[in-house]
């Protein structure tokens, strides 16, 4: 049970880091954008293609080991889906939404900062990891296999 708790740790930090980085290359990319200075330089996309590679390999590993896990103790007690889908609603809500207020706030500036808001991309990694946590578990318990 140990390991399997660090292994599912280790795959939700690959993946907040995964989220991380796709979110610093998408703001360093905005500001790029708005402030009139073109694309940016290919590593920002080399960054944020690695970054979804990190995201999409943790969620598939979590998947499974949360799979194996649930088919191998089949009495484990899991959220109802009425309550993950809210999680996944209102925190996916709450991240369109300051993604939104951001947008605007940064053009509303005159002087337009190049520097990155690491607030603001730790508040994107965390609520669309609190929106990915919910759907793996939601994913798994839908899929086929899950009852016997």
């Amino acid at each position: 049970m140990s390991g399997f708790l660090w292994r599912m740790s280790g795959a939700l930090a690959a993946g907040v880091l995964g989220l991380t980085l796709i979110f610093w290359q998408l703001e360093h990319a905005q500001l790029h954008a708005f402030a009139g200075l073109g694309r940016p330089s290919p590593a920002v996309y080399a960054l944020l293609f690695a970054g979804l590679l990190l995201l999409n390999f943790s969620v598939f590993y979590a998947l499974t080991r949360w799979a194996r896990f649930v088919r191998e103790h089949p009495d484990t007690r899991q959220l109802p889906p009425w309550f993950l889908i809210a999680i996944i609603v209102i925190s996916g809500g709450v991240l369109v939404t300051g993604i939104a207020v951001h947008a605007g706030y940064l053009r509303s500036l005159d002087p337009l900062p190049m520097t990155i808001s690491q607030g603001f991309v730790a508040f994107e990694a965390a609520f669309a990891s609190l929106a990915l946590v919910p759907l793996v578990l939601l994913a798994v318990r839908w899929s086929g296999g899950y009852r016997r």
